[in-house]
């Protein structure tokens, strides 16, 4: 049972040991200054706030770890392409293309890419409103864009050590997990606030 829940899980797996050391940066860095903020300002801390700024920083380091460690399999398409994709294909966004017969490689490839790239910022559409309350829907998406668009310049930067392809089809990927998480978030918060409503009433 455990093994057919962890198996979709395997071709990520080469993530877990970068992820690791960046929160073993990250981490204590984040704590020494959340500690030393906490001391300088007047304001009682809220533990509930601290845990979800902590959570947001792991899953911030998860973000770098997924999206800019070396990538073997990508390294035809970088060499194909000069690293650089800018034209959105539908092909490439669901990997339906006649090019990538089912069972092949790059056919597998090409749906844990779209997959992980939409799956990815899931948690950031999730996150970015309850860290910050007063962010609206726009606001927060323009926010999880501008991630995107930054990871994927840094990966364009970074492409001869990292073998990473620089591509909107992973923006659009991006931007729609983050607008599924945003979603969620504030249908919670228009559902909890009609109940508020009713019982007022």
């Amino acid at each position: 049972m455990l093994r057919h829940l962890l198996y979709p899980l395997l071709p990520y797996r080469s993530m877990v040991f970068p992820f690791l050391v960046l929160c073993a940066i990250t981490i204590p860095c984040w704590l020494l200054f959340r500690l030393y903020r906490g001391r300088s300002s007047e304001r009682q801390v809220s533990f509930p706030r601290e845990l979800l700024l902590l959570v947001f920083v792991v899953y911030l380091s998860g973000l770098a770890a997924a999206t800019l460690e070396p990538n073997r399999g990508s390294r035809a398409a970088v060499a194909a392409t000069d690293g650089l994709e800018l034209r959105p294909d539908l092909a490439s966004l669901t990997c339906s293309s006649a090019s990538l017969p089912t069972e092949s490689r790059a056919r597998g490839f090409c749906v844990r890419n779209a997959r992980g790239n939409f799956a990815l910022f899931v948690p950031l559409g999730i996150l970015l409103p309850l860290v910050g309350r007063r962010l609206r829907f726009g606001s927060a998406l323009l926010i999880a864009t501008a991630i995107s668009v930054g990871i994927e310049l840094a990966q364009y930067l970074t492409r001869p050590w990292s073998n990473r392809l620089a591509d909107v089809n992973d923006v659009i990927l991006n931007v729609l997990g983050a607008c599924l998480g945003l979603a969620l978030v504030y249908l919670l918060h228009l559902r909890q606030g009609t109940r508020r409503a009713i019982a007022r009433a």
